[in-house]
This record gives structure tokens, sequence and C-alpha cells, in this order.
């Protein structure tokens, strides 16, 4: 197969890959992860709160530069690992998506005990418009490649893994990383706004 060959079929594929199902699949499981996360017992909600607020509290020395870089650089790592994993059985991908989903539940749970619901929705809300979105079009395409390998086992596809990869990372920065940069600064910003 000669180079212009490999472009021809990397181009067909970004023309027919159609992520929309595992991207429904990982909504939902984003969802019922979530409402799990609102139903966690309070002692719970709080040891996990306190942990997370000690992680967020390690940026709080930061300049804004080097906060907004930090965030994003740990945004792109995890979001990265997600699609490369996925070629384990998409097994990783679907994780991720859970375990944020039911962590943002505990707090948003928590934070609405302490200043009501809508604070609490104000407060989750920055990484629900970006950095989520972000999180499951990643996981998609991992999830999507995990299939991929799966079919290429049982000999129902044909096209290079190495192919798939490609595309999966040309849609990572075309959409995933312009949404995480977006999510880095709206982050900045609000650590930055806290007393």
């Amino acid at each position: 197969m000669s180079e212009d060959d490999g472009l021809n079929l990397a181009g067909m594929i970004d023309r027919t890959i159609n992520i929309k199902p595992y991207l429904r699949i990982l909504a939902l499981v984003f969802a019922a992860s979530f409402l799990a996360g609102t139903f966690v017992p309070s002692p719970i909600r709080r040891q996990m709160t306190e942990m997370f607020q000690a992680m967020a509290g390690d940026y709080r020395g930061l300049s804004g530069g080097m906060l907004f870089f930090n965030i994003l650089v740990q945004n792109v790592m995890a979001t990265l690992f997600v699609v490369i994993s996925g070629v384990i059985a998409g097994i990783i991908p679907t994780f991720a998506v859970g375990s944020n989903g039911f962590g943002l539940g505990v707090i948003y749970r928590q934070a609405s005990e302490v200043s009501g619901y809508s604070k609490a929705a104000l407060s989750v809300l920055p990484y629900g418009v970006f950095e989520i979105p972000a999180l499951l079009v990643a996981a998609s395409y991992g999830l999507w490649l995990g299939v991929m390998v799966v079919r290429r086992k049982r000999g129902k596809e044909g096209t290079p893994l190495k192919t798939h990869m490609e595309h999966a990372f040309r849609r990572y920065f075309a959409v995933v990383f312009p949404l995480l940069v977006v999510a880095a600064a709206i982050e900045t910003a609000l650590i930055l706004s806290l007393p």
C-alpha cells in the first residue's frame, strides 16, 4: 500500500465513522453514575469532597498562566489515556466516564446541601459544558477503538488498527483539545476567583 492509498483510506474512515452510538451509551453511563453519586451516604460524600478540595488546593498557589497550563496538561494527559486505552476492549474509557459521573454527582449533592441546588448546579456547570463533553467524545473514540480491536480479532474488520488510531487522534485534536483549552481557562478563572 502506498502512502497515497493510506491517506485515501484515512480520509474515507473520517467520512464514514459515526461515534454517536458510543456517545449515547457513554452519556447514559455518565448520567446513571452521576445519579448514583447523589445517593452516596453523607459521611462518604464529605470524605470525597474533602479529597477533591485537597487536590484543588494544590493549584491555589500557582499564577494564572501556570495554573492554566497545569490544568490543561492534566486534562489532556487523562483524555489521551482514555483514547489510547480504548484498545483494551473499551473498558477503561467506560470506567473513566462512570467514575467522573459518580464523582461529580457526589460533589453536586454535597454542594447542594451546603448552598442549595441552584448554586450547586452553577458550581458544576463549567465542567458540564466543556470538560465532560470533551471526556465523552474522547471516551467514545476509545470505546470505538476497542470495538474495532474486537472486530479485527473476529475477522470482521480489515482496516489496520494504525489507521483507526490516526483517525481517533485527528478527531481528538479537532474536537476534544479545543474543548479542554476552554475548560482549563474557565477552571483557572474559577480557582483564581476563590477567596
